[in-house]
C-alpha cells in the first residue's frame, strides 16, 4: 500500500478533533522550551531489511552462540573487542572510538511489539507507532511535530517521504544524488511567475534547501552523501533539527559473511555514514546531538542454506550523540540455549523498541509523557522510557 502525503491527509481528517484536544493541555510545556532544547539534533536512521543482531554484535562468549552460528560465527580475534560476553563486527571500525570514548552505546535483543516476520508490516508498526500495519496514515514522529506546529521541522533524503515522518507539517526532502535538481536560475524565473502563490512559495524553498545541501557533493559515495547531506542541513543555524534517514543492505538471506561479505558491506556504509555525518555536524551540533539506529525487526539464529539468515524477531539498535551515557551494552541477554529462544529459532525480545524511542523524545526532546503515550505511541503506557541512557 503506497503512502503519501495525500493519502496521510485523507487519514488525518477524522483524527483531527482527537488531536486538537490533546493540543491544548500540550500549550503551556511548549512555551517553556529552552532555548537549550531548541538546539539539540535527533537522527533517526532505520536500517531497512532487518539487522542480524548476532552478525553485528556478535555474543562470543555465551556458551551456545559458535555451535548455533557455525560458518557465520566469529572468532573472539575477528571482533573488536567490548566484554566478556559481546564483540562487535570489525565493520563498526570508524565508529568504535565513539564507544571507547563513552558516546556510543549498543542493545541487543531489541524489537518493536511486532510478532510476524513481514517486512512491510513489521517497518509500518515500527514507523506508525501503532499496532495494526494496515492502518498506517501518519508516523509517530509526524504527530508529535504537527502537535508542536512549527517548532519542529525535519530533513529526510530519500525518494519519497518516510513513514514514520507522515503528517509531519515541515519536511525538507533531499532527493538522492541521481535525481537532477533544476538550477537557481530555473527557481528564480518560476519565482518571478509564481511567487505570488503561497504553495509554490513552500516548494521553491524546500527546492533551494536541498540544492544548497547537495550542490557541493560529488556522486561518487551515494551512502555517505546521503549521511553528509543531511548533517549539513543540521548544521545550519536555521535549519531543521530532525531528520531521518534509510540504512540498506540488511536482508541477508544469503553470503552474509563475517569479515565480509554482504553484512560486513551493510555495517561499513553506516560506519562510514556516521564518521562522516559526525565531521559535517562539526562537534559543537555534535555536543548536542543523539543518533537513534533501528530495526523492523531480527533474524534467526541458526544458518540457513545459503549461508545467510532468515526474518527473525529479537534484534539490534544503536544510540550515539554527544549527549548519550555510552560505552556498554543496554538491556539484559536473553542467551541462546533452546528454551531461551523464540519459537526455537529467533533471539528472544527483551527490549522494546519504544522504550528507547519514549527516552529520546523524553529526556533529549523534553516531550511531555503524556504526549508520547497519547500521540506517538497511543496505548502504550506499560512500555516505560529507558533509563539512564543520557548524560546528566
Amino acid at each position: 500500500m503506497p503512502l503519501s502525503r495525500r493519502s496521510f491527509l485523507h487519514g488525518a481528517a477524522t483524527g483531527a478533533a482527537t488531536l486538537a484536544s490533546l493540543r491544548v493541555g500540550f500549550v503551556a510545556g511548549r512555551a517553556r522550551a529552552s532555548s537549550v532544547v531548541a538546539e539539540r539534533r535527533f537522527i533517526l536512521i532505520i536500517m531497512r531489511g532487518a539487522v542480524d543482531a548476532l552478525g553485528v554484535m556478535p555474543p562470543i562468549g555465551d556458551p551456545d552462540y559458535a555451535t548455533l552460528r557455525g560458518k557465520l560465527a566469529f572468532g573472539p580475534e575477528q571482533v573488536l573487542p567490548v566484554n566478556d560476553l559481546f564483540g562487535l563486527t570489525p565493520a563498526f571500525q570508524p565508529v568504535k572510538p565513539w564507544y571507547d570514548d563513552r558516546q556510543l552505546l549498543f542493545a541487543s535483543a531489541v524489537s518493536s511489539q511486532y510478532r510476524d516476520r513481514s517486512h512491510f508490516d513489521g517497518q509500518a508498526i515500527l514507523e506508525s507507532g501503532m499496532s495494526d500495519p494496515s492502518k498506517v496514515d501518519s508516523g509517530w514522529l509526524g504527530r508529535i511535530m504537527k502537535q508542536h506546529g512549527g517548532h519542529l521541522s525535519a530533513v529526510t533524503v530519500d525518494g519519497g517521504m518516510p513513514a514514520v515522518l507522515l503528517g509531519a507539517p515541515r519536511v525538507t526532502n533531499i532527493p538522492p544524488a541521481d535525481i537532477k535538481l533544476p538550477s537557481g536560475d530555473v527557481i528564480e524565473r518560476m519565482a518571478q511567475v509564481y511567487g505570488h502563490d503561497p504553495r509554490f512559495a513552500a516548494f521553491a524553498d524546500e527546492i533551494r534547501d536541498a540544492a544548497q545541501a547537495t550542490g557541493s557533493l560529488g556522486y561518487g559515495r551515494p551512502q555517505i552523501q546521503v549521511f553528509v547531506s543531511a548533517a549539513k542541513m543540521l548544521a545550519r543555524p536555521d535549519g531543521p533539527r530532525l531528520a531521518v534517514i534509510s540504512s540498506e543492505g540488511w536482508d541477508t538471506h544469503s553470503n552474509q559473511g563475517t569479515v565480509d561479505g554482504r553484512m560486513f558491506v551493510a555495517a561499513r556504509a553506516l560506519a562510514d555514514g556516521l564518521a562522516s555525518m559526525r565531521e559535517s555536524l562539526g562537534e559543537e551540533v555534535w555536543a548536542n546531538t543523539v543518533i537513534l539506529g533501528v530495526s523492523e525487526f531480527g533474524r534467526t539464529v541458526r544458518v540457513n542454506g545459503s549461508a545467510g539468515t532468515d526474518h527473525g524477531t529479537g534484534g539490534f539498535a544503536f544510540l550515539g550523540g554527544g549527549r548519550i551515557n555510552g560505552g556498554r551494552i543496554h538491556g539484559e541477554w536473553p542467551g541462546l540455549t533452546e528454551k531461551a529462544l523464540y519459537q526455537n529459532r529467533d533471539l528472544m525480545p527483551v527490549t522494546d523498541v519504544r522504550s528507547l524511542i519514549k527516552a529520546v523524545l523524553a529526556e533529549h526532546l523534553e516531550i511531555a509523557a503524556a504526549e508520547i503515550d497519547e500521540v506517538a505511541f497511543p496505548g502504550s503506557g506499560d512500555v516505560a522510557a529507558a533509563k539512564d541512557l543520557f548524560r546528566t
